[in-house]
């Protein structure tokens, strides 16, 4: 059974650099992401051609509920060409094999495929549970991850050398404000960038009465994906030596993803502007075919998010597929899904 061994050398580095190499890839796919989420059990399964090649893959992060039973989630999962439901279901038969000991009542994962009725029509054929329009009444956090999602496409003008390209004249010249007010920007991969970014993100929480994460799950993201910002890094704009504003983004398969911003109280200067432009230029740089600025509530000129992320995305977000459940455990599915 391809159960990952973690202890097989040879097979972890094969597995890895299948995840890493893969145009369907996924940060939350990667073996290091199992070392952010530490209070979760991972597993990892594959599927292999004739050729002893690995051409799926799906890393699993289990937890215990309160009804006794484990959940299982494959964040943005799996990495494979999700359009192959054949081979879908030749990994998911392995992932049921692998849970089988676990008690666990539903494996779900979330792959970035756009929604269409067709595909999920096609999916409920293969007896697949799917949750994205018949829950959408509920928000933006009726799913796990959201499933509007803010993205360049980098590719519709791919003669661009900076960002600035990409925009007309009038948003050109609001993007450009910052500089003219002095902010600069630089990035870091290093213990001091995460200490820099994690000061804002938490400042920011703390002003807008919301929960944040705990500083040492940031440092373990940099434990997991290294100082040489190939993967991770950290964006800070300052003005005269002064942090005022800070982006986290992972660069993995063919995008960048914007994850994590913070930003301090009074004037900044447009300061979120600047390390917009500097993460897009990252993008542009390093030859990848989106940009990911994350979710939204709604296309709405009240839902902040959609405002901020509008000015640089001019596209209509993205609809994804949403949660594809495989349930393992129907009364307790029922119990605390369906109700």
């Amino acid at each position: 059974m391809p159960l990952l061994d973690m202890h097989n050398e040879n097979d972890v580095a094969r597995y890895q650099n299948f995840v890493r190499t893969s145009k369907f890839g996924q940060v939350t796919q990667d073996l290091g992401w199992a070392t952010v989420k530490n209070n979760w059990e991972p597993k990892h399964v594959y599927v292999e051609n004739a050729a002893g090649d690995i051409i799926a893959a799906m890393s699993m992060l289990l937890t215990n509920t309160p009804s006794g039973k484990k959940f299982a989630y494959a964040s943005k999962g799996p990495v494979m060409d999700m359009q192959d439901l054949t081979l879908l279901d030749q990994l998911v038969a392995e992932a049921k094999l692998a849970l089988a000991d676990d008690n666990a009542y539903l494996l779900r994962f979330d792959p970035e495929v756009l929604y269409s009725d067709a595909y999920n029509a096609e999916l409920q054929a293969h007896g697949y549970e799917t949750r994205n329009r018949n829950v959408a009444d509920a928000g933006m956090h009726a799913t796990i991850q959201p499933r509007l999602n803010m993205v360049l496409d980098l590719t519709e003008k791919p003669d661009a050398k900076e960002t600035f390209d990409l925009y007309p004249s009038k948003t050109k010249s609001k993007l450009k404000r910052p500089i003219r007010d002095g902010v600069q920007v630089h990035w870091g991969a290093d213990q001091a960038a995460i200490d820099a970014f994690f000061k804002t993100y938490a400042d920011m929480a703390l002003r807008h009465g919301i929960s944040h994460r705990p500083k040492e799950y940031f440092d373990r993201m940099l434990t997991a994906f290294g100082t040489d910002g190939e993967i991770l890094r950290v964006y800070i704009a300052t003005k005269d030596d002064a942090v005022l504003s800070t982006g986290m983004g992972f660069k993995y398969g063919d995008k960048i993803w914007y994850m994590y911003a913070g930003s301090e109280d009074g004037n900044i200067f447009y300061a979120p502007y600047a390390v917009q432009t500097s993460m897009i230029q990252w993008a542009i740089d390093s030859g990848v075919a989106l940009y990911d600025m994350g979710g939204i509530e709604a296309v709405d000129e009240h839902d902040g998010l959609y405002i901020f992320k509008h000015t640089f995305i001019k596209a209509e977000p993205r609809e994804y597929i949403g949660e594809i459940d495989v349930v393992l455990d129907e009364p307790t599915y029922a119990k605390l899904v369906r109700k």
